[in-house]
């Protein structure tokens, strides 16, 4: 929600920024589609996140420091969650109910309607009218007095008008807007874009119009100083609101409309608006990791430590195991990827990493399944020993008995705590245990 709510913000920023300049030097259609880029940049959010090549880490025979389970905090999150997840809602239904109270305030100020010769319809009011009304099936909706108060060249006219709304499905447009304003209310730019990408739907029409009706632009311009403003808003439909730019529809007929040349700057200038800024939003997001379903290898909180199998007496081996990880932090499957000797080592490594817990992987707020690599060794004369005289109280270290004068690991580099065994050589190494 965020994600889509500042790439349509800023999308909305730039368009308001531009659509002067553009509706000065290309038309008001221009102006109009350009607010195209707005909703290419919310699709594009929402479109798969760029993929790279993310390795994930890899615990050797250990655990992360325990202090890594800070970062998911489950329980100290989930109230604020919930806690903006219902302000939202709130705003959204509160903002909904605002909409459809205008919409149904506006259709019954319409009175009864009735149906025209020429497939329209007449309503018994006049503010607001000619308007087209309606969503999935929209009315062009004239005044009571329409004939009385607009000369047979001006109905064709304001007729004309409606017709092109109806055709470039303009109240899909404004029912869209009105949606954006249910899901972006807390947006504080969304007002003024909206006001205004309906202030360009009217000016392009008149635009359209124009066009199609040369040398009626005296005729047009009255018709436009005789309409009345609606004493309500209309959500879905279009109509002539009570905060209407009609100076600048007024100054618009001056203008020539727009030829091919002016067409195809057009069309180039909105499709690179939209495209540029739809990429931009797209290649924004976080990248996703192509080789593994998190973003990176999780923090064990939990490790159970090899044991070194019976049989395999002098022998040293490695095995590296893929672990695949709920969204709990659980392990639910693991599979040998190396191991060496073969089969040795197997069993013992993925009887240790099934039991095994890690800290829950979380992507944009949100906890994922994951996937740790995890690698063990065995050392023929490094073994698992009970906790020296003094110690056994202590849970927070695994003990082990070294043999120096044959083992290939050094005491300095992996214990943290070393004390002299009964035998000569031997070094009682205490690694440290997670806390689980």
């Amino acid at each position: 929600m965020l994600e889509t709510a500042l790439a349509s913000g800023v999308a909305m920023a730039v368009v308001l920024a531009l659509r002067g300049t553009v509706r000065h030097r290309l038309g008001a259609s221009a102006a109009y589609l350009l607010w195209l880029a707005v909703p290419v940049a919310l699709v594009a959010v929402l479109l798969p996140a760029p993929r790279s090549a993310v390795l994930p880490m890899t615990a050797i025979g250990a655990t992360m420091p325990a202090a890594n389970a800070a970062l998911a905090p489950d329980m100290a999150t989930l109230p604020w969650a919930l806690l903006l997840g219902g302000a939202w809602l709130a705003g959204a239904l509160l903002t909904m109910a605002w909409l459809l109270r205008q919409q149904r305030r506006f259709v019954r100020g319409l009175g009864m309607l009735r149906r025209r010769d020429d497939g329209s319809w007449q309503a018994r009011a006049a503010a607001g009218l000619p308007a087209v009304v309606g969503l999935w099936r929209p009315r062009i909706v004239l005044p009571v007095d329409f004939e009385q108060r607009y000369t047979a060249p001006e109905r064709r006219l304001v007729l004309l008008h409606e017709q092109v709304h109806l055709r470039r499905g303009d109240t899909v447009v404004n029912a869209l807007l009105a949606a954006m304003q249910c899901l972006y209310w807390f947006n504080p730019l969304l007002p003024l874009a909206v006001r205004r990408c309906r202030e360009d739907q009217e000016l392009s029409c008149d635009e359209r119009v124009v066009a199609r009706s040369a040398g009626a632009r005296r005729s047009y311009g009255d018709a436009m100083l005789k309409t009345g403003l609606a004493l309500s808003p209309l959500p879905v439909g279009c109509h002539w609101q009570n905060h209407h730019p009609l100076k600048a529809r007024i100054a618009m007929l001056k203008r020539p409309v727009p030829g091919k040349k002016q067409w195809f700057a057009i069309v180039l200038l909105c499709a690179g608006l939209s495209t540029g800024l739809g990429y931009a939003a797209w290649a924004a997001q976080p990248a996703v990791d192509a080789g593994s379903p998190a973003i990176e290898g999780p923090a064990a909180l939990r490790t159970v430590a090899a044991e070194y199998p019976d049989g395999a007496d002098g022998i040293n081996g490695a095995v590296t195991v893929t672990v695949e990880i709920d969204v709990d932090g659980r392990v639910t499957g693991a599979t040998v990827q190396s191991s060496e000797p073969k089969g040795v080592f197997d069993a013992a490594a993925l009887d240790a990493v099934r039991q095994y817990r890690y800290a829950p992987t979380y992507r944009n707020g949100h906890r994922v399944a994951a996937r740790a690599s995890e690698a063990f060794y065995w050392d023929a004369f490094m073994k698992s020993t009970a906790a020296p005289e003094g110690w056994a109280d202590r849970g927070e270290y695994e003990w082990f008995a070294i043999d120096t004068s044959r083992s290939r690991i050094s005491p300095q580099g992996t214990c943290q705590v070393s004390l002299p065994g009964t035998e000569a050589g031997v070094v009682i190494c205490g690694k440290s245990r997670p806390p689980e």
